[in-house]
């Protein structure tokens, strides 16, 4: 299966997905790890909740919700609804109606801090401005963190199975559904591109790019502004399509140089080994530093390798010989990671929009 891994390192700052409230306190979402450190995050369905709303702006139909029993639902209509197609969906036991899921063809984590995070206390009040009743306090906890956005994209965006979509939801769908076969499976495809122009929003490239659209060029804003009303900041993204289900996240951080969000350039070589033929790491440079770095580091390993390789003639003994020669194929390694590494400033992201959508739902 086709897939697109993205990583992104964002700022986010003040509360803006708060965890719920203890008496006048709005208590912020986090979590513990096993040494003790508070990771402050914004949870994925805040994150998608966000999204949907950008993409309901730019004319796409977003699933009504109902609750037919006790758990509210969307329609389950991936054909008509966006974000029951990207975003999949559960149909509880509706009277009438056999239960049936669609496992979403784009999925994040929402924005996790990377490292530990310290949680201050805003207090304000609310005053009567008849001075009439008395301030009621209240406190919120805020936070200034650099978190990591995970996603997944699949190819199966506007590509449904047998079991998703009933036969009342195909017989109304509003554009000419394409068959496939697939390992013993049946599938409906909505068009790439309908020709229809009143009906683009049923197109396979048109979900997608909408999608990426709002995710790495336009942003989105959070629900809660009461501290900050922003969006969440990116310095980079790093991008890669591949067929396999690689742990590129495992190897996202940062650290600070000279006052400045750097990506851990180490990490993003060690993830270069993993890789196969016809795999690259693309990496869009928000901050417009990165490239700088990578050649910096690219000169640096290439004069290590030479001063190797005259060391290795006269190693001394056999042993530090291959020492010598283990020492240069990791610096060769690392050099060539580097070099394959597309890093491209916030201006094309147009072109890398396209470059994934095509890899992902094109012919």
């Amino acid at each position: 299966m086709k897939r697109v891994l993205i990583s992104i390192l964002a700022r986010v700052k003040g509360n803006v997905n708060a965890n719920g409230t203890v008496g006048a306190l709005t208590e912020i979402k986090k979590f513990f790890t096993t040494d003790g450190e508070t990771r402050v995050y914004v949870s994925g369905r805040c994150v998608k909740y966000c999204i949907k709303e950008r993409l309901s702006e730019k004319g796409f139909e977003l699933s009504p919700l109902g609750k037919p029993r006790r758990v509210v639902i969307s329609e389950g209509n991936p054909l008509l609804y966006i974000d029951d197609d990207l975003f999949g969906f559960m149909m509880a036991d509706v009277p009438g109606e056999a239960a049936r899921r669609r496992f979403a063809p784009i999925k994040t984590d929402g924005i996790v801090a990377l490292k530990h995070c310290e949680i201050t206390r805003d207090f304000g009040g609310r005053f009567d401005p008849t001075g009439v009743q008395d301030p009621s306090p209240f406190e919120i906890e805020v936070a200034d963190f650099i978190g990591q956005n995970n996603w997944i994209l699949t190819e199966n965006i506007g590509k449904f199975e047998d079991k998703e979509i009933t036969d009342g939801i195909r017989g109304n769908s509003p554009v000419k559904l394409e068959e496939k076969e697939e390992n013993g499976k049946k599938y409906y495809c909505l068009p790439y591109e309908p020709s229809d122009n009143s009906k683009l929003a049923y197109g396979r490239k048109n979900r997608l790019k909408a999608f990426l659209e709002v995710l790495l060029k336009e942003r989105y804003t959070f629900p809660r502004s009461a501290t900050y009303l922003h969006q969440p900041h990116y310095y980079y993204a790093t991008i890669l399509p591949t067929e396999r289900l690689l742990p590129l996240f495992a190897y996202i951080d940062y650290e600070i140089k000279n006052g400045k969000i750097m990506l851990n350039l180490d990490k993003i070589e060690d993830l270069g080994n993993l890789l196969m033929d016809g795999e690259e790491i693309t990496i869009i440079d928000f901050e417009c530093g990165l490239g700088e770095e990578v050649n910096s580091r690219i000169e640096n390993y290439s004069k290590k390798v030479k001063k190797l390789e005259n060391e290795i003639k006269n190693p001394g003994s056999e042993e530090r010989r291959k020492k010598l020669k283990e020492e240069r194929e990791e610096l060769e390694k690392r050099f060539e990671v580097l070099k394959s590494i597309k890093i491209i400033n916030s201006y094309k992201i147009e072109n890398i929009i396209n470059k994934i959508t095509n890899y992902l739902v094109g012919a």
